[in-house]
């Protein structure tokens, strides 16, 4: 709208300001530290609730929005092309040790890509992860319990059961190479003791002999949002 005095009507307007300053200087306090109050109110809630999902997370063992259980190569796929799916990340279990040293907290044996180990709060923060052979990586904590003296090139030497879904094998006796490890958290369910995937390649052809079938592939998955998860 054109007004032909609005030099007029900014005088009268600041003049009014003026006049009542100390009032306006009150009212724009008062808006300040509501904005103020309501942005730290949010942030409060924001931060308490990112650190319960945390929380949650590492009780579970990781923050991979889903995991697809026993999977082939071919269903592997299909679910990374999917275009909803952002990244993937697989695990294979060979075996378990929940006795002895192990028997309060067990100790699961397992093949984890990057993205796993990554998801999974076991990614060396002194070291790498295992590539070949005899390689192992796992928490500080379970290397205790070993007698291990956390250094790497150190010798592990872990027994445990083969196991296949719900079938249990033999017991395997095995000496590693740390080439890995991490500070142990206290919430997570269990002990994560990571071997390169040549091993386990290893260890399932024994079990394949032995009448079991292929050890089960787990794939893990961040999808592109985190928003309605379930549908």
């Amino acid at each position: 709208m054109n007004v032909k005095n609005r030099k007029c009507i900014r005088k009268l307007s600041l003049k009014s300001l003026y006049a009542n300053r100390r009032r306006n200087l009150i009212a724009i306090f008062a808006i300040a530290l509501t904005t103020l109050l309501f942005t730290s109110m949010f942030t409060i809630v924001l931060s308490l609730n990112a650190s319960y999902e945390t929380y949650q997370f590492r009780q579970v063992g990781g923050y991979a929005h889903g995991t697809f259980k026993d999977v082939s190569p071919e269903q592997a796929e299909r679910i990374a092309a999917h275009p909803k799916v952002k990244a993937t990340g697989a695990r294979k279990v060979i075996g378990i040790t929940a006795e002895g040293v192990f028997a309060k907290i067990p100790a699961e044996i397992s093949y984890m890509d990057a993205n796993c180990t990554k998801w999974s709060y076991a990614t060396p923060t002194i070291g790498r992860m295992p590539e070949s052979g005899k390689e192992v990586a796992m928490d500080t904590a379970a290397l205790q319990l070993l007698g291990v003296t956390p250094e790497l090139g150190a010798e592990v030497t872990v027994s445990y059961s083969i196991t296949d879904k719900d079938q249990t094998a033999f017991t395997v006796t095995d000496t590693f190479t740390l080439v890995g490890y991490w500070d142990y958290d206290e919430l997570m369910p269990v002990h994560y003791i990571n071997i390169s995937r040549d091993y386990a390649d290893d260890i399932e052809a024994q079990a394949v002999k032995t009448g079991l079938q292929p050890f089960r592939t787990d794939l893990n998955v961040m999808l592109a949002s985190g928003t309605n998860i379930q549908g």
